[in-house]
């Protein structure tokens, strides 16, 4: 079993059954009159008690492989994730949307309002409307919390759903085919009394997922017939996962009822146009390259770029000169990267372009006032973006590259690009803290970072140890001690949850 497989497994639905149409707006909001499946009101995994899960979820996420830390793909991400957000009746504004490394074409929800894409689904989508389409459709699983619904329905077995989710995340990260074994079986023995109502359930929540995800599409302004194309090729492409997956996977298939209902919701809205943005193109393009790890999948895509170069013009030839100067960076080639790089910047305005230029610069840089014009021209680029959390965090990687590490730190109090509540922010003080050799400090942040990642008892541990260090000074240390009566009290409360 991969990874896609034991996801599908820990939220319980299957999100190779994908969303309708995207569409959109201008004037009215769509109302579409959706059906409920119910109250949740009364479910047992309340709000809070499902971010929580997610976050400890999203712990065995970001240790796999397949989890991409990709400072541009998350920035779109979030940014399309957002705007379909705030155009949807939901309890929680709570999302994260980050990129998965795999090429089939699938997405899928976590507890909590995370949501992952992948690099397959990324790629392949003919344009911008049928991306949005994929993520609203996962954005109406969380909407209607259709997690807390399942558990509410076991009723009494909540424990039991939960425990299997993690256990099975811990048999897939096993490795290799006997960890998908593992958790093959996991899934089959703790569930096996609920597996068939959960599977009931669950094709009633992919309905509703679809007609809650197509009236976000509408109110946040995407093309109504974008996603019956990718519709029917995701249709091909479930053939292919019915065959392979094990059996309870194939009871989620995109039925041709379900492919009727949106194409005949969609007929009864205006035909809008979207623009594609110029980013979707830059990150599909990025996608490409980062979607291969290996030198000669690399090279592959680096000698398909130059054959589309040969007929292509305008905003398109640019996005290839990105895609190429990507490839040249994974292959080790930082004279070429920075010749893409700038024909790159034709395409036009984007904090993506800029980015990789600075980047480029700096890595073909030869001599010391090379690097420093580099660090000045990211600097530079914080003033144009401000709001660019992708383009702050460059400019912090290139002081940390050049030592600069109080001037790193006084940035980041100081910008609001990067948010002191990400994990983030604190993980890139903690590093320069360590080089200054400020132990308590680092410690401290390290804590703040694992807090952030629901690891209450790791944050713990490394309150403990900026407490004996002790090498801050008076409010440093206060703020320590105070943290570190909150986390335990906190982990106490975590451990008589667990009992």
């Amino acid at each position: 079993m991969n990874f896609k497989a034991w996801v599908l497994l820990v939220s319980a639905m299957t999100t190779a059954c994908l969303p309708g149409t995207a569409l959109s707006a201008g004037q009215t909001p769509l109302d579409l009159n959706l059906p409920s499946l119910g109250t949740v009101a009364g479910a047992e995994l309340s709000p809070a008690d499902e971010y929580a899960l997610g976050a400890q979820i999203m712990r065995q996420v970001r240790a796999d492989p397949t989890y991409m830390s990709d400072p541009e793909t998350s920035e779109y991400l979030n940014r399309l994730g957002y705007q379909l957000v705030s155009n949807a009746n939901t309890y929680t504004y709570q999302f994260f949307f980050f990129p998965i490394r795999d090429a089939t074409l699938n997405a899928f929800a976590l507890p909590g309002g995370y949501i992952a894409v992948h690099t397959g689904t990324i790629i392949n989508a003919q344009n911008e409307s049928e991306l949005a389409g994929v993520m609203g459709h996962e954005i109406g699983h969380v909407s209607q919390r259709h997690i807390a619904r399942m558990i509410e329905a076991q009723k009494g077995n909540m424990a039991l759903t939960i425990g299997s989710m993690l256990l099975a995340i811990l048999a897939a990260r096993a490795g290799g085919n006997s960890g998908g074994h593992a958790a093959a079986a996991v899934a089959m023995g703790s569930q096996a009394a609920m597996i068939q109502s959960q599977l009931n359930y669950s094709r009633d929540a992919e309905r509703e997922a679809d007609r809650v995800g197509l009236q976000t599409l509408y109110n946040a302004g995407f093309d109504p017939k974008g996603m019956e194309s990718f519709f029917e090729r995701l249709h091909s492409s479930n053939r292919f996962y019915e065959s392979a997956a094990p059996a309870y996977l194939s009871t989620h298939p995109l039925t041709v009822e379900r492919m009727a209902d949106m194409e005949n919701r969609t007929r009864s809205i205006p035909p809008r146009l979207h623009r594609d943005s110029l980013d979707f193109k830059l990150i599909q393009a990025r996608l490409e390259v980062l979607q291969e790890t290996r030198h000669d999948g690399w090279y592959k895509v680096r000698k398909e770029f130059q054959r589309r170069l040969k007929t292509s013009s305008g905003v398109n030839e640019a996005v290839l000169h990105y895609g190429l100067s990507v490839a040249a960076q994974k292959l080790h080639e930082p004279d070429e990267a920075l010749v893409e790089a700038r024909l790159a910047m034709k395409a036009g305005k984007s904090a993506i372009l800029v980015r990789n230029l600075t980047r480029t610069e700096y890595d073909a840089a030869r001599t010391a006032a090379d690097k420093r014009k580099a660090v000045e021209d990211a600097r530079s680029a914080v003033d144009r973006f401000p709001l660019s959390t992708m383009i702050a965090e460059n400019y912090v990687d290139l002081l940390y590259s050049q030592n600069e590490h109080q001037k790193l730190i006084n940035f980041l109090r100081s910008n609001t690009a990067i948010s002191q509540e990400s994990s983030n922010y604190h993980a890139l003080l903690a590093r320069s803290y360590e080089k200054l050799g400020k132990k308590s400090l680092q410690y401290l942040h390290t804590g703040e970072m694992y807090a952030l990642y629901g690891s209450t008892e790791a944050a713990v541990y490394q309150m403990t140890l900026g407490q004996k260090a002790a090498d801050g000074d008076f409010y440093t240390m206060s703020q320590i001690d105070a943290r570190l009566r909150e986390l335990r009290e906190q982990l106490l409360i975590e451990k008589e949850r667990a009992k």
